[in-house]
């Protein structure tokens, strides 16, 4: 990732009075670091016809994280605050059909431990009122001190889901905010512009959920976006393709599988992808050998895909387990 930081004079946001948890929307100082992304990058993994993207990454413009600087408010906007925010999320409202989340890409701009909590990533479906956050339908976690490292290296936080969640519909990612003092979190966020509604969300207190660009939140002092990305995969079709020389059998199966396959003068590959797109199974075979069984009573019953390839030919098909 390329970076750079530029200075920055501190500006004070005023806002008007609105009696949001008190003065939600006053005393808001910009920090006096900022930094601009360079151009994003993607992931591509070809092996397994699979295209990961971190969805939003980078933000455009400054990034930058703002702070109370009035008792009897502390903390920050994006992270923990004395009015005891739960949780930072950001909406995700297109998705493709398809696809996966297979973890988080997250950067903190603060990171302190006390205690070292587990803190939960978390993915949320939008069943809530009005689009809002329903329930956590996956999550993940990182010990604290291992974010605080992160920071002081300057370096991208990285969470993966031990299963990848498959995206049906519009959802919310999010950081579970740690709860014993001397714990503190927060992410970086864009530089607030008027007329930028932004995508940053926050649980209150009481559970409740709120836009930051709500009036009854932080209204128009802080529009913004977090730097809180999802890793979202997608595996490319791997369409079933007959070779005449091979065959797997019995389809479906409870364990034992035969395979057939074609004499190759070069090294043949076998591998089995579950319908997202994760490889369950991998070993190759010299040549030669053209009948063999697998065990394969360890996999979950569902559908897979099988593949045999060598430099010249290639077999797809798709497995039953039961």
């Amino acid at each position: 990732m390329n970076k750079f930081f530029i200075a920055a004079l501190p500006f004070l946001l005023i806002a008007g009075m609105v009696n949001a948890q008190g003065t939600r929307q006053r005393n808001i100082r910009q920090a006096e670091v900022t930094k601009v992304y360079g151009n994003p990058n993607e992931t591509v993994n070809n092996s397994r016809e699979t295209v990961c993207d971190t969805v939003r990454f980078p933000l455009p413009g400054e990034i930058t994280y703002y702070y109370f600087t009035q008792p009897p408010h502390y903390g920050y906007v994006t992270g923990n605050n004395s009015y005891k925010d739960k949780v930072k999320a950001e909406f995700f409202g297109t998705f493709e059909t398809g696809s996966s989340i297979t973890g988080f890409v997250a950067e903190f701009a603060v990171a302190r431990s006390n205690s070292n909590p587990d803190i939960t990533f978390g993915i949320w479906d939008n069943s809530g009122v009005d689009g809002k956050p329903g329930a956590m339908v996956a999550s993940a976690t990182k010990p604290l001190a291992s974010i605080v490292a992160d920071v002081q290296n300057e370096d991208l936080t990285k969470v993966l889901l031990s299963e990848p969640f498959a995206v049906t519909g519009p959802y919310y990612i999010g950081v579970v905010l740690p709860t014993t003092m001397g714990d503190t979190v927060a992410l970086w966020c864009r530089k607030h512009v008027e007329g930028y509604n932004g995508t940053a969300w926050d649980q209150w207190e009481d559970g409740t959920w709120y836009a930051f660009s709500d009036p009854d939140n932080w209204g128009n002092t802080v529009l913004t976006s977090m730097t809180l990305h999802p890793i979202v995969c997608k595996t490319l079709g791997i369409s079933e393709k007959a070779d005449p020389e091979a065959s797997v059998a019995p389809n479906p199966s409870t364990g034992i599988v035969n395979i057939q396959k074609w004499r190759s003068t070069s090294v043949v590959e076998l591998e089995i992808f579950s319908m997202s797109g994760k490889s369950m199974y991998k070993r190759s075979f010299p040549g030669a050998v053209t009948n063999f069984n697998i065990d394969l009573s360890y996999l979950p019953k569902g559908i897979y895909m099988l593949r045999l390839r060598d430099d010249k030919r290639q077999h797809n098909q798709k497995l039953l387990m039961e």
